[in-house]
């Protein structure tokens, strides 16, 4: 009898498993940091995933730029957003070069696309006058330029710590860092 209930998880844990295709998978990584997701299931009344698409990390040299891109899953009435990012170290670069464009329907209220902040984070964000953006579609494009210090850095990272969006200012969901995990590591 006790041969049988050491064999009973082992045969719950096989009858739980599935080979069907269309099972979801968790989350991808993106780097070796076990902390950073390039995708996060949200499942808010606005938007249902975010994933981030990073292009320029192979070989990565000072002085060279890495674009990252925004991808939204299952908007519905989204007018406007915003997307906080965090640099870490904030010297691997150069912040004053950076630039973030907004896909459409959105344009983004800064010159740069970006609004630097005091605590050394880049506020990006987009609004819509037409049309609401729905569906499957990407929200923009931030693209960073490395310095020098680049070289001299061994743990560089881009981290999401705060995506807001929704149809109005007020009437928004709201997803912090802690909640997310969000990131690329670029180094």
């Amino acid at each position: 009898m006790c041969r049988y209930l050491v064999l009973l998880p082992v045969v719950l844990l096989l009858a739980c498993s599935s080979n069907d295709p269309e099972v979801q998978l968790p989350p991808t990584r993106i780097s070796e940091d076990p902390q950073l997701l390039d995708m996060v299931d949200l499942d808010g009344r606005y938007i249902d995933s975010m994933l981030i698409a990073p292009e320029g990390l192979e070989d990565l040299s000072p002085g060279e730029e890495v674009t990252i891109t925004f991808e939204a899953t299952g908007l519905a009435q989204v007018r406007q957003f915003e997307i906080v990012v965090e640099l870490s170290p904030l010297s691997a670069f150069a912040v004053d070069r950076s630039i973030f464009r907004p896909q459409r329907p959105f344009i983004s209220p800064f010159a740069s696309g970006i609004e630097f902040n005091e605590d050394g984070t880049l506020r990006l964000g987009g609004a819509s006058l037409a049309s609401a953006g729905e569906g499957d579609q990407s929200l923009g494009t931030l693209t960073l330029t490395t310095t020098s210090q680049l070289a001299n850095l061994s743990d560089v990272t881009v981290e999401v710590t705060l995506i807001s969006l929704g149809p109005t200012f007020s009437d928004r969901d709201r997803f912090e860092g802690e909640d997310m995990h969000l990131g690329i590591a670029v180094k």
